[in-house]
């Protein structure tokens, strides 16, 4: 039969790279640490709802998801903040505000394209209860000091902020649903003045926009109503008409898609004027206090309230303070990341060396409220991909210890007699804290030298029947076979048999 292959995106990891990878870890968890984030650590299996309540449908498209044995939905889970979210609002009573965690573990994404990644380390940090413009500006700081942190250099902080686009679409007065549209747009509306047509289109297509007043009977027969009273009008003409015509969808869902058609939408006038300021917005990029002037121009253009933009330019002028950010930070208001959750602050952490970005946060107010919490809850956070930040600190890092030397030793018996001493002389061993191998391949003494070598152990502990022991420093590698040679000339060649029965088997 052929041989089971790995799944793309999952990677087996030698001992050395974990170890490298597990001292990475270990040092930006003490960092994090530092500014009073506490560990959590979350199930890696999760119910699968917990995820689209306001992920949105691309993450749903990388999920892992199945039905478990008791016929529940369940994912492995995709990214940390919902789970630590989900934690809160179970033990709410039990927790005091502001609430700070940090985390570190195995997230499960399915993409075919670049580096078809399946399985990868998110490392990051939450922080609930304040919605303070203070919270903002550590999250920021202490996102740039990860890779400061490991000796990575020539990083860039790329920024948006939401609440600048709903300040401009408050002054418009588009609906909840026309905005909800117009910000998921934000990456083709930075194109410029040519996106809008084609958004424009679509946003009729699906009755955001309205092309055209209605006039047909239903539309007059709702005219002037409220939702409630329009859905009764329209709930008694399909008990007549289609009820027996509804197929496998609910009453309610077909009122509310028949609703919404005859309304027609927002004013496609009202929806044009906010595709372009939202455009406009989307398009400015630069150095903060380059491009500050531009935002606060657009701000006014629109009329709109000015309490969003005072924030910004008091959150740059604090960060901009912090160790790392001045000459990093890049405001680019098109900035657009893959949840849908957050508001406010959003940013991203990149490297010329790296085509996807190193890491990235922001704000999520409202994640709380679409998880069943009674009330929003202020809340932001961050996460970094451990494997890219490891990809790019080297095989060394000069700021930090290099690998070790040889280490612990080989015991090796004698012949079959010396068995038992032997396994006592390597429980011994590391009992004093010195790793110990025992030979299990039946190898004589030149052999054993060369197999250490190569193992980076430092010592062979040979051990008669009498228990006795002789050690031997392990030189330069000589290459040579774990597997004992019948016709090799040594010690031991031809007086010792196979600890494990099978004098071909591989040793370790």
């Amino acid at each position: 039969m052929r041989p089971v292959a790995r799944l793309q995106g999952m990677n087996d990891l030698s001992q050395a790279a974990w170890r490298r990878k597990r001292d990475l870890q270990d040092r930006l968890v003490e960092l994090i640490g530092s500014y009073g984030y506490h560990w959590l650590d979350t199930p890696i299996l999760e119910p699968t709802e917990l995820f689209l309540r306001k992920a949105g449908g691309e993450m749903a498209s990388q999920m892992y998801s199945f039905t478990d044995a008791g016929s529940n939905p369940v994912s492995l889970r995709p990214e940390f903040t919902s789970p630590i979210m989900r934690h809160y609002l179970e033990h709410a009573g039990e927790i005091d505000l502001p609430s700070r965690w940090q985390y570190a573990g195995p997230v499960f994404r399915y993409e075919e394209e670049g580096d078809g990644r399946g399985q990868f380390t998110q490392l990051g940090a939450e922080l609930l209860g304040s919605s303070s413009v203070m919270a903002d500006v550590e999250l920021l700081s202490l996102a740039a000091r990860v890779p400061s942190h490991l000796g990575i250099e020539n990083c860039r902080l790329e920024m948006t902020d939401l609440d600048l686009f709903h300040s401009v679409l408050d002054a418009t007065g588009v609906s909840d649903r026309a905005r909800t549209f117009v910000i998921a747009s934000i990456s083709q509306l930075k194109e410029g003045p040519q996106a809008v047509s084609a958004m424009l289109e679509r946003a009729e297509h699906l009755h955001v926009a309205a092309p055209d007043a209605p006039d047909d009977y239903l539309s007059q027969a709702i005219a002037g109503l409220d939702d409630t009273q329009s859905r009764k009008v329209l709930q008694g003409f399909l008990q007549w008409s289609a009820a027996d015509q509804l197929g496998q969808r609910q009453p309610g869902e077909v009122v509310d898609r028949l609703l919404r058609k005859l309304r027609g939408g927002d004013d496609r006038a009202t929806v044009v004027r906010a595709m372009e300021l939202v455009g406009e917005l989307a398009a400015i990029r630069g150095e903060p206090q380059a491009v500050l002037a531009a935002v606060r121009n657009l701000v006014d253009k629109a009329g709109s309230n000015t309490v969003a933009v005072e924030r910004l330019e008091e959150f740059l002028d604090l960060v901009s303070a912090e160790p790392g950010i001045s000459g990093r930070l890049v405001l680019n208001l098109g900035l657009v990341r893959g949840l849908a959750y957050y508001n406010g602050l959003v940013f991203e952490v990149t490297h010329p060396d790296c085509a996807a970005p190193l890491g990235g946060g922001g704000r999520y107010d409202e994640l709380a409220l679409a998880l069943g919490s009674p009330k929003p809850l202020p809340a932001l956070g961050f996460a970094f991909n451990l494997e890219a930040l490891l990809a790019l600190t080297g095989d060394v890092d000069a700021n930090h210890q290099a690998t070790p030397g040889p280490s612990g030793g080989l015991v090796l018996a004698e012949d079959t007699s010396s068995y038992g001493h032997a396994l006592k002389v390597a429980l011994s061993l590391r009992e004093q804290g010195i790793p110990a191998e025992l030979d299990v391949c039946g190898l004589d003494l030149k052999q054993a030298l060369a197999y250490c070598s190569k193992k980076g152990i430092s010592r062979v502990i040979v051990v008669d029947h009498d228990g006795n022991q002789t050690s031997h420093p392990v030189g330069p590698a000589v290459p040579q076979a774990c597997h004992p040679d019948p016709s090799a000339e040594g010690e031991g060649s031809s007086s010792r048999g196979s600890p494990g029965g099978d004098p071909s088997a591989s040793s370790g």
